[in-house]
């Protein structure tokens, strides 16, 4: 496809929807894998001989794979296409995928996934990246779209890996049909355009005086990703063993998992419409406030399989949108570059590292409430964190939707 020598401001609204439609399986298929150890976590320590707390690391070398692809993509979406590099992403863990169900060893389980760990932070800085890329200012909407992508991954792979676990007796074999999607997917991929970044106008000393603020805030919003994706993470990766230890079967156990991710897949439907009324800010604002609430009952009544549902949906429901809305958010205070994207990522990786390995420390000593608690104070942080941000960037946001004409 010859593309000229437009720009993707310019290029036809169809032109747009081909591209960013080829995006939104690939975050399924990044949902799919990025949340698949909590309900493979019992299988995986069948598997390789090892405890909760040694099979814990899975979740943390994955995370830290991800902040080695969330830098690395930083550098190749900056110098190569970037459809080429979300294909070539994307090939490379379906041949790691390939081999998890093969592996007895829990070393080698850590290196699989440490590796494939990478493969998803480089296809997330880019899908994130070239979104924005793709439709600038008007990015809202299409944004929420896409985390709504992996949110319907999320929710989809814990019912598929209890399907595989009744059919074959061991749930590890459901990546042989992850890495069987992602074939086609790369294959789509590898045919399109890719978005160019926006240039970036600065004035000498201009460009100098907003550059300190700037890093600050930059500073600021990673570690705002630090307390939220940390939080949702270790709801994720844990809610499963948490329902299993204290009410219900293994099976069921992992349909309290899917709940939770349906009610994100539920949270980012309802984003969509309200990104084209409702600025990211007030979107955030509200997000926190009732994740907050939602894990409240939880705490306060552990021994309430009523409150552990309707905690779960409700917590699913508001962290939905915290991480699309983080970016608009910040694509509207500050140009958004693929560097820009992974140290976002990376302080929301660190998070995803750093709690689930404290809650996985913590879990047999002390109880599965440890988890709740773990997540209540990431999310009280962050509500204290969001505030200080406000307080910071006073100017008021550029406007929301399509361009005055």
């Amino acid at each position: 496809m010859s593309l000229g020598t437009t720009l993707p401001s310019q290029w036809p609204r169809e032109r747009k929807l081909r591209i960013a439609a080829a995006y939104y399986p690939a975050y399924i298929l990044v949902g799919l894998m990025l949340t698949s150890i909590g309900p493979c976590m019992k299988a995986l320590e069948r598997q390789s001989g090892s405890s909760k707390g040694e099979s814990s690391l899975l979740v943390v070398v994955m995370s830290l794979g991800y902040i080695a692809g969330s830098l690395l993509g930083a550098r190749l979406y900056a110098r190569v296409a970037g459809n080429r590099v979300l294909t070539s992403a994307l090939l490379a863990m379906a041949l790691l995928t390939m081999t998890l169900p093969w592996l007895g060893s829990l070393w080698l389980l850590i290196v699989m996934f440490s590796l494939i760990g990478v493969t998803l932070g480089t296809m997330d800085v880019g899908g994130n990246t070239l979104m924005v890329w793709l439709y600038r200012r008007d990015v809202p909407p299409y944004m929420n779209a896409l985390h709504l992508s992996f949110g319907v991954g999320a929710f989809l792979g814990p019912l598929i890996i209890n399907g595989f676990a009744a059919a074959t007796g061991n749930a590890v074999t459901t990546y042989w049909l992850f890495a069987g999607l992602m074939l086609p997917v790369a294959l789509w991929l590898s045919r399109l355009p890719s978005p160019d970044a926006p240039a970036v106008v600065q004035d000498g000393a201009a460009g100098h005086a907003v550059l300190r603020p700037r890093l600050v805030l930059i500073g600021l919003i990673a570690v705002f990703f630090f307390m939220h994706m940390g939080a949702e993470l270790s709801f994720g990766a844990y809610i499963a063993s948490y329902a299993d230890d204290l009410f219900y079967s293994e099976s069921l156990a992992r349909v309290v998992n899917s709940v939770f991710w349906g009610g994100l897949v539920v949270g980012r439907l309802i984003a969509i419409p309200l990104a084209l009324r409702i600025s990211p800010r007030a979107l955030l604002q509200s997000s926190l406030l009732v994740a907050a609430a939602s894990l409240a009952p939880i705490i306060a009544l552990p021994d309430s399989s009523v409150a552990l549902w309707i905690g779960t949906i409700g917590f699913g429901i508001a962290i939905a949108s915290m991480f699309a809305n983080s970016i608009n958010f910040a694509e509207q205070r500050m140009p958004i570059t693929s560097q820009v994207t992974a140290v976002f990522l990376v302080g929301g990786s660190l998070g995803s590292t750093v709690l689930p390995l404290v809650v996985g420390r913590l879990y047999e000593p002390r109880g599965p409430e440890t988890m709740m608690q773990v997540t209540g104070a990431a999310l009280l942080a962050a509500l204290l964190l969001f505030g200080i941000i406000q307080v910071y960037t006073r100017r008021p946001p550029r406007p929301v939707g399509p361009p005055l004409t």
